[in-house]
């Protein structure tokens, strides 16, 4: 008979982990819903309407604040399972023990997780062997379950069940869509939780599983079969064709011959090469979003350990995407631990030699379990427990490190994007950011940001015209992040 599973999400645009445990739960005769908040006049009288036998949500650190909330009113209202998965759970799991209102939580990888767990919930019997799950024994104390080792064979999985948003026309309908090749990323850059994912799966598995040929073309067949009217396509790997030679060029040429769309991919700027980038474009890659991080050697290669490319390469990198016809799109960071006011500006421009056409920024955040995290409280940065354990800081918005002229780097941070597009603006953004911080400042960001996803063809106007109204707690307060990097 199955059961009801409804996902619970703040930000309107669709997520691919949802569309995966969809996938997986669809093929066990369960059904599966999703819910939007901005789109749902009540979203707790929404959740209970559908009447769901487990309530979901993919946490990240900072929205779980709000996904709390939620998971408490529905539990005082109706009182159905409410399951947690997603980073902030795998990373804090202790926010099973501070909160009675979830009642399971998913650490790591969830497919498996969550289909053992359905069995269990369905058929009445024991859930606490389940692996990467955390559950309360008889006492109510908290048990956290060790991971199981990674499927090593992504065809295994089905195709991300892309129809539980179908219900949303801005979803449904927008031309843009997010797929992903891949899963994991080498590299241990400080501020990523890819590094403490890689050692809680050590001994588990290959960490970095590339989906096949056949199967990814199958699948970008799949969406376009479904949905006709898409005419871009996302690549949210965190590396895309990381194995160039021995996937990237094959994929690429097939795609070139059975897709053609247009599409956009994240690179890493150490690893592109002439070569590389006209393959990109000979495909169709029409946009390729970079991390430049900070434009100051020391930091970004020291601190944040991002490789080991110095800026003479950097700019080298940018100007071979430009060179071969391709838009770029740079992720940066402001307030890293000991950068100064005038270390921002050396990231702007940086950003400027390299060409970019949109400067995405974020104001540094220590995550939960992320090296950045141990770094900073060895330092200095942060409080012993690691500062404000419910984290609410947006990444557009302020950080807990203890920074020096904090209030100006986070100015900095709104104002980098603008002074990138416009550099003779620098006069006015160096008297701009001694101001105090003030809503202007934070309006011209998301302008700025929103237009920059339009200009990048990340997102057509239509489908902004559609995501505008269930965008407004973007404008008017500290709820939305939309980031680029799953756009």
């Amino acid at each position: 008979m199955g059961l009801r599973f409804v996902f619970v999400q703040k930000d309107p645009i669709s997520n691919l982990a949802t569309m995966c445990l969809s996938a997986v739960l669809k093929e066990e005769g369960h059904d599966t819903h999703v819910l939007i908040d901005p789109a749902e006049p009540d979203i707790v009288r929404s959740i209970r309407r559908y009447d769901p036998d487990v309530v979901c949500f993919s946490a990240t650190t900072g929205q779980h604040v709000w996904q709390l909330a939620v998971a408490r009113a529905v539990k005082e209202r109706f009182g159905p399972i409410v399951l947690m998965g997603g980073p902030h759970p795998t990373f804090y799991p202790k926010v099973l023990e501070e909160n009675a209102a979830v009642d399971f939580i998913c650490m790591g990888e969830g497919e498996d997780c969550i289909v053992e767990l359905a069995r269990a919930l369905e058929s009445g019997t024991d859930p606490s062997s389940i692996p990467n799950l955390g559950w309360r024994d008889d006492d109510g104390t908290p048990v956290y379950n060790p991971l199981r080792g990674l499927e090593q064979e992504p065809d295994q999985w089905p195709f991300p069940d892309r129809s539980c948003y179908d219900h949303y026309d801005f979803v449904k309908k927008r031309r843009t869509v997010s797929v992903m090749s891949a899963r994991g990323c080498p590299y241990k850059c400080t501020f990523c939780f890819n590094v403490t994912m890689q050692e809680m799966y050590r001994g588990k598995g290959k960490y970095v599983r590339q989906k096949s040929v056949d199967y990814m073309i199958a699948e970008l067949k799949d969406v376009l079969a479904r949905y006709p009217w898409v005419r871009q396509l996302g690549f949210a790997d965190d590396i895309f064709v990381l194995n160039f030679r021995k996937w990237g060029k094959p994929f690429l040429k097939r795609y070139a011959e059975e897709i053609g769309l247009p599409f956009s991919c994240l690179l890493r700027p150490d690893l592109v090469t002439k070569e590389m980038v006209q393959d990109l474009k000979a495909a169709n890659c029409k946009l390729i979003k970079i991390g430049l991080e900070s434009g100051v050697e020391d930091l970004r290669v020291g601190v944040l350990k991002k490789g080991r490319l110095d800026n003479d390469g950097m700019r080298i990198a940018g100007q071979l995407i430009k060179e071969a016809g391709i838009k770029l799109y740079t992720f940066n960071i402001v307030g890293i631990p000991g950068e100064t006011v005038d270390m921002a500006f050396e990231t702007a421009d940086l950003n400027i030699a390299m060409g970019a056409d949109h400067a995405w920024a974020s104001i540094c955040q220590p995550y939960p379990g992320t090296t950045l995290e141990s770094w900073s409280i060895e330092n200095g940065y942060l409080g012993d427990d690691g500062g404000d354990k419910d984290f609410q800081y947006s990444y557009f918005i302020d950080t807990p490190l203890q920074i020096e002229r904090k209030e100006e780097l986070c100015n900095m941070q709104k104002l980098l994007p603008v002074l990138v597009s416009y550099p003779w603006l620098r006069p006015v953004v160096r008297k701009a950011i001694a101001m105090p911080a003030n809503p202007a400042f934070e309006l011209i960001f998301k302008a700025h940001y929103a237009a920059g996803l339009v200009k990048t063809g990340q997102i057509d106007l239509n489908d902004m015209m559609r995501l505008i109204p269930l965008t407004a707690n973007y404008w008017t307060d500290r709820g939305g992040t939309l980031d680029p990097g799953t756009m």
